[in-house]
């Protein structure tokens, strides 16, 4: 870091000046202080969304442990580390060595911790966080904990929730074999599950003449803002039949969804568009008059590598044997989708993250699901 001037950011839940006056001793400058208390993940996609030239993240534990549990604390900032070169200063005063959450900050190689009550001995735990070296490993030792200790009550279940884009704009075409068969639910879905990754924009698009979505717009929390075509809900951008897509690109999404619906409703154009698009989905069902419909789309698109099949309505015992039939290479590509009743509400989240991994970079895996809450944290 360059010692001559470096730049902070402050999350606290009120203004502290011990903290600036130290900062402004050590020729560090205050760029934005944020006084509240927050959700960590909402936050970084709301004013954390770009912590470059940031030297230092002054993050007061008070600000953020009320409405953010300890796994999304460390999963926030696992991501923060990995995506920005700046230094995590954390203020936990009152907490003691032994106590859990301190341990998998120390476990996540996070060392400027300031535990200190008192404000002389506050002052020396800050000044030391803003030299060059900082606290180290061995400053911060006393904070570690048994692995066993932070294992113990968690399942081996893998949660993956954090991503950033690999491919800056990535279009994905979903179409169904016929019509009512759920495409549009899938398609509502996977946007959905994309606008809730942090650092990710999705849309989706109605590539169809159903002109379905209109309907969300009678929704009183619906914002339609007519002269785009444009519907907001639920935390997603959804727009109607596009008569103008520079008007939607204009947006930098990274992914835009197409609903194209019913494959044998297209014309030879629209097949060709949907046959472009990086990531294609063909949504089936496994009923007689659904397979015939759906080998005709296998004549259309032919063995895609970048297409995946998503059946619904498949009971549990004819699955297996469905799928063996497909053949290698569309076994290798297909999912039954989980029952979605309500399509903005994510479901499908193995299939999703398997599907999108060329698109995406995972950055964070870990252990998670509590059982029993046995370690309670120590503070006084």
């Amino acid at each position: 870091m360059n010692e001559e001037y470096k730049k902070y950011i402050y999350i606290s839940t009120q203004t502290r000046p011990i903290v600036e006056e130290i900062c402004k001793e050590k020729n560090v400058n205050l760029i934005i202080r944020f006084i509240n208390q927050y959700n960590l993940g909402s936050f970084m996609q709301t004013e954390l969304r770009n912590l470059n030239y940031t030297d230092y993240l002054i993050l007061d534990i008070k600000s953020i442990i009320k409405l953010t549990d300890e796994e999304e604390i460390i999963r926030r900032l696992t991501l923060i580390r990995r995506m920005y070169n700046l230094r995590i200063i954390i203020i936990a005063e009152g907490y003691k060595s032994g106590n859990v959450l301190l341990g998998k900050l120390f476990n996540l190689g996070i060392y400027n911790i300031i535990t200190a009550n008192d404000d002389i001995k506050f002052k020396e735990e800050l000044e030391k966080c803003l030299t060059m070296e900082g606290m180290t490993f061995g400053n911060s030792i006393k904070y570690k904990i048994d692995n066993q200790i932070l294992t113990v009550n968690q399942t081996t279940k893998l949660v993956k929730e954090n991503y950033i884009k690999v491919k800056q704009i990535v279009n994905i075409g979903i179409v169904g074999v016929e019509k009512h068969i759920g495409t549009t639910t899938l398609a509502i879905n996977l946007t959905r599950y994309l606008s809730e990754l942090p650092n990710i924009k999705a849309c989706y698009i109605e590539n169809n003449n159903n002109n379905s979505i209109i309907n969300i717009a009678t929704d009183n929390k619906a914002i339609h803002i007519k002269e785009k075509d444009k519907i907001t809900y639920m935390n997603i951008d959804m727009f109607l039949k596009p008569k103008n897509m520079s008007d939607i690109l204009a947006n930098n999404y990274n992914f835009y969804i197409y609903d194209y619906g019913s494959l044998n409703e297209l014309s030879k154009e629209e097949q060709l568009s949907f046959l472009t698009r990086d990531l294609k989905l063909i949504v089936s069902g496994n009923k007689l008059w659904e397979i015939t419909n759906l080998i005709n789309c296998f004549q259309i698109i032919g063995e895609d590598i970048n297409s995946h099949l998503v059946f619904n309505f498949v009971s549990e015992q004819e699955r297996e044997s469905f799928k063996n039939n497909l053949g290698q290479f569309w076994k290798e590509r297909c999912t039954f989708s989980e029952i979605i009743t309500n399509p903005f509400i994510i479901g499908n989240k193995n299939f999703y993250e398997t599907i999108l991994k060329p698109y995406l970079l995972n950055t964070n895996i870990i252990e998670k699901k509590k059982t029993f809450n046995w370690f309670k944290r120590k503070k006084e």
